[in-house]
């Protein structure tokens, strides 16, 4: 029996936020001096996905380290104004979801989002519930190694709230999230809002595949 969901949040619970990262890295980059293709800037941002962003900024800069630290600061400048926050959405009936999910589930977070961005900017001006008993950031997380797709941010999550990993699904839309629900022997539910297409959701061998989060209980219905 499900007793808890742990939600990615970016592209999950609001999308849009993939569009937002890569506006912030871009105007980062291109505020040093560096202009890379569409296809390159693509390339180097996922290969980094899911970890904190000064090691996504090593990666764009990586012929140019000495660059890093001044496009680091630029980065936090323009993530913490306007420009991430202004590329997000939330999905009509999303808040409704998550207060009846209340009811009946434990709720948490696992994202590799800023806390303080979701709780002090994102659920404000959504008018997100705050229903989540956890919230875990891999920014938060002194040793990279662990975060995504290492289990041990959901084993962080499900530890302090006493379930198991066989009560427990994780919603996601990255490889990152689908990797560390299986290595964390948790069952992952993938939404198609952010990252992964169904295609490639089924080669990665996810069985529970929905259009966006508002769709999840027909899911937890059959688990």
């Amino acid at each position: 029996m499900i007793k808890l969901i742990i939600f990615d949040w970016d592209d999950v619970i609001t999308i849009g936020a993939k569009e937002g990262y890569f506006a912030c890295y871009r105007k980062a980059i291109n505020s040093v001096g560096i202009y890379l293709t569409p296809e390159e800037e693509y390339r180097r941002i996922l290969l980094k996905w899911g970890k904190i962003y000064k090691e996504e900024v090593k990666s764009l800069l990586i012929e140019h380290p000495e660059l890093v630290k001044k496009a680091t600061k630029i980065y936090e400048k323009v993530f913490w104004g306007d420009t991430f926050i202004n590329n997000l959405k939330i999905i009509s009936g999303t808040n409704k979801l998550l207060l009846r999910l209340k009811k009946k589930y434990l709720l948490a977070i696992s994202t590799g989002n800023e806390a303080k961005m979701i709780k002090e900017k994102i659920m404000p001006k959504f008018k997100i519930p705050d229903v989540f008993s956890e919230l875990i950031s891999s920014c938060d997380i002194e040793n990279q190694k662990k975060t995504k797709p290492h289990p041990y941010m959901l084993e962080v999550i499900m530890s302090n709230l006493k379930v198991l990993p066989e009560e427990t699904i994780l919603v996601g839309d990255a490889i990152g999230d689908v990797i560390m629900a299986k290595n964390a022997k948790v069952t992952p539910i993938v939404v198609l809002t952010g990252q992964l297409n169904k295609q490639k959701a089924q080669e990665l061998g996810v069985k529970y595949i929905v259009n966006n989060v508002t769709e999840i209980e027909q899911i937890l219905k059959k688990i």
